[in-house]
């Protein structure tokens, strides 16, 4: 635990000097000098060509998790994780087109990964808590590709975070690492994150399609996620000083209707009440809601959603919080 708050220590004041930076973490593994992101030791570890002499890191199958030095960041902040890589597997998105459905139903755990893991203050993980004592770990990325593919993940970091640490795992396969990039998530323009599913249909980034559901491209090419009777969000941020507009897109598919809600929890996830926003008759051509302020004590809130496709959720604050 000493080497880890060490570590923290030294990278909180990195991030300091340059808090203007969007960025926290970029490494493009062009040499053998990227490997020094890593906790020693790294003589497992290669920056080596491949893929058309590009150069990645190269993780054997027969190695077992690597972690990255500890990243400083600042609690209830949105982030975005990109992982450009891919694995020597027999079953991947290339030869088994359920693949995306299979991940998201199991949550990864076969799979060759990289972890997330908070730390607060001393050294001890944390994560987000619903009703305050059920653990909210931030879903891991799952490499999935036998060829190099853009994976990525955007969260919130939770109440008492200080540090993230970054953990490979391969998993008995082996994984090249094109690139790896950490930085405040910005793009959006929403409180919530991936709200109309732009990345991919093998990237969640925190949404739960809960039971039948999944994350799939329609033949129009829009990516869309078929939430099953108990689907929605990851916790994302509020301010009960604040009021906020949804914008919901989508249908239903059930002789049940379906609906999407909102649900507000205090900085512990107790649980502070829920408001209704749609039907799924009344969001087919999409539908807003504004002026929806969060009951007193509310910090952190998550979309549900149950028997929808859903096309897009995007929720946006109308006016600044007061003092």
């Amino acid at each position: 635990m000493k080497t880890i708050l060490q570590l923290a220590g030294l990278c909180l004041l990195s991030g300091a000097a340059t808090a203007h930076a969007q960025t926290l973490l970029s490494i493009p593994f062009d040499n053998a000098d990227d490997l020094q992101h890593f906790v020693a030791p790294v003589d497992e570890l290669a920056v080596e060509p491949v893929f058309d002499n590009q150069r990645c890191l190269v993780i054997g199958g027969d190695v077992d998790a690597r972690a990255l030095k500890p990243i400083g960041v600042q609690a209830l902040q949105k982030y975005k994780l990109m992982i450009r890589a891919a694995v020597d597997d027999s079953d991947t998105v290339e030869t088994n087109d359920r693949l995306p459905e299979i991940l998201a139903k199991n949550g990864g755990k076969s799979f060759t990964a990289c972890q997330l893991t908070f730390f607060d203050k001393d050294g001890e993980e944390t994560s987000f808590l619903l009703y305050g004592r059920i653990r909210m770990r931030t879903d891991p990325i799952s490499i999935i590709s036998g060829q190099l593919h853009e994976f990525i993940s955007v969260f919130y970091a939770p109440p008492e975070a200080e540090t993230l640490q970054l953990k490979l795992l391969p998993r008995g396969r082996k994984v090249w690492i094109d690139e790896i990039v950490l930085e405040r998530e910005t793009s959006e323009g929403t409180e919530n994150g991936n709200p109309d599913f732009r990345y991919g249909k093998f990237n969640l980034s925190g949404w739960d399609p809960g039971s039948e559901g999944r994350l799939y491209v329609r033949s129009d090419g829009k990516n869309v996620l078929k939430c099953g009777t108990s689907g929605g969000s990851s916790f994302f941020a509020v301010d009960d000083q604040a009021r906020y507009s949804f914008h919901c897109k989508g249908k239903g598919y059930s002789k049940t209707a379906g609906k999407v809600t909102v649900s507000f929890y205090d900085m512990t996830g107790k649980d502070l009440g829920y408001t209704h926003l749609f039907w799924d008759r009344d969001m087919e051509e999409g539908a807003t809601k504004t002026d929806i302020k969060p009951p007193p004590g509310a910090k952190l809130a998550m979309l549900k959603s149950s028997r929808l496709i859903l096309e897009k959720v995007m929720v946006t604050q109308d006016t600044p919080a007061t003092d």
